[in-house]
């Protein structure tokens, strides 16, 4: 298949070389020319602009927020542009508002609009690994389920509407924060009465929380990996997306506003750029230990 991809952050490079390493002809773009350059080496041919991917059968986008899905999809008319028979492959992690104005613009433009974000970490994005949620046109996601299969160890049909995938990665990454949060504070609380957090860890992930989210930012909590593949500030930009939506559906989050202070407390003291797991750290500081 050919496949117009913008965006080679540290989630699209590994992606965007999956798809070539699957057997896929890439034709890709991004602002920075050193990513783009690495897969040429690899391959696939490079745009000069955004708008030169769009001869393909599908155009992922992999960009890093609404503010760049606005700024070089929206922006620059892509969605007047790209061919009829082409479909509009999102990826990226965008807000509901957002997830709801790319609905409308394509379906007003007559094009085809798929949502498809993803779970999971750069380091499986290369082999395959993801987990991919998505929804749109039954036709172009019976189109896009070969792309699905590459990169993915399982994906989830969400039905036609686009937006539906958006709003499962905004809920689902506001539950990890709610973990982080929670197993910082259980941590705080256990090793103030000189229990090792790592047996602590050891045994609610051996019992009652024995599922991989407890068990890898636990880990992350308690060994404190020099470099962040997603960091607080991060975050606190998915808490934000959480509240957003929670506010344009009348839905009462006050977890989620919690977790909002404690993002920003932590920012303040210097954490915004070390792993997200990093909050529990600075709820263990904030408890004198």
């Amino acid at each position: 298949m050919k496949i117009g991809f913008i965006g080679l952050g540290q989630m699209g490079r590994g992606m965007a070389a999956r798809l070539i390493g699957t057997g896929h002809e890439l034709l890709v773009w991004n602002r920075s020319a050193g990513p783009a350059e690495a897969l040429r080496a690899c391959g696939a041919s490079v745009a000069a602009t955004p708008a030169g991917v769009l001869d393909a059968d599908v155009v992922i986008t992999m960009l890093a927020d609404d503010a760049a899905v606005d700024a070089v999809w929206i922006a620059q008319g892509l969605i007047e542009k790209i061919p009829a028979t082409a479909i509009h492959l999102n990826m990226a992690s965008v807000s509901l508002r957002l997830a709801q104005r790319l609905r409308a613009l394509h379906f007003d433009a007559g094009t085809l609009y798929v949502s498809a974000p993803v779970f999971g970490r750069p380091g499986v994005a290369s082999t395959g690994q993801l987990d991919i949620i998505a929804a749109g046109p039954r036709n172009a996601i019976t189109r896009c389920t070969p792309l699905f299969e590459a990169m993915s160890r399982r994906w989830f049909d969400l039905g036609e509407d686009a937006t539906h995938a958006n709003i499962v990665k905004i809920a689902r990454n506001f539950l990890l924060g709610s973990i982080i949060e929670s197993l910082g504070e259980a941590f705080a609380l256990v090793r103030k009465s000189g229990v090792d957090p790592s047996h602590f860890h050891d045994i609610i992930t051996g019992t009652s929380m024995n599922s991989p989210a407890y068990k890898s930012y636990g880990r992350l909590i308690i060994d404190q990996p020099d470099h962040a593949t997603f960091t607080v500030k991060l975050g606190l930009k998915d808490v934000e997306l959480a509240l957003e939506a929670g506010g344009d559906t009348a839905v009462p989050m006050p977890l989620a506003e919690l977790m909002r202070d404690q993002h920003l407390a932590a920012i303040a003291r210097g954490y915004g750029d070390r792993e997200w797991a990093a909050v529990g750290n600075y709820i263990a500081e904030t408890a004198g230990l």
